[in-house]
């Protein structure tokens, strides 16, 4: 019995230190796919995509928005009165990604109240600075983002 407690206690030194071997090739892994994250087609394509896909412009009914990413970053896409009105959807307050509310008719930040018109101005703070208006054009293949309105 003297001989079976040496094999069993160098197994299971063997399974721990495989274990946290692991463990740390998983954590060294995630940090360096957080620190250098693959391209990939959604912000390399210039219509609007969600998780779900390219957005078309049939989708978004009137007083509607629905916010995407692009090569500029996040984008609220709203259609009003008939046309499609395009803003950067982060906050620049601190960050977070604003949503279009139909009932108001503003832009709203659920992080801290901020308010912003359709134009992308500034209603309510705590924000001081505006949305950047983003040029939208509606095409068979999708909701195409051109760039900022200069």
């Amino acid at each position: 019995m003297a001989e079976s407690e040496p094999f069993s206690r160098r197994f299971f030194n063997a399974l721990m230190g495989l274990g946290f071997v692991g463990t740390l090739g998983g954590l060294a892994g995630t940090a360096l796919a957080y620190l250098w994250p693959m391209p990939d087609a959604v912000t390399t394509s210039e219509f609007l995509s969600t998780t779900r896909g390219k957005v078309a412009g049939a989708e978004l009914g009137e007083n509607e928005g629905v916010v995407g990413r692009s090569p500029m970053g996040k984008v609220l896409v709203v259609r009003k009165d008939g046309a499609l009105r395009g803003v950067q959807a982060t906050c620049t307050h601190l960050g977070c990604t604003v949503a279009w509310n139909g009932e108001s008719g503003e832009i709203e930040c659920p992080c801290h109240g901020a308010r912003y018109a359709l134009d992308g101005q500034v209603l309510k703070g705590p924000a001081r600075d505006p949305l950047a208006q983003v040029e939208v054009r509606e095409e068979t293949e999708g909701l195409r983002i051109l760039g900022p309105v200069s």
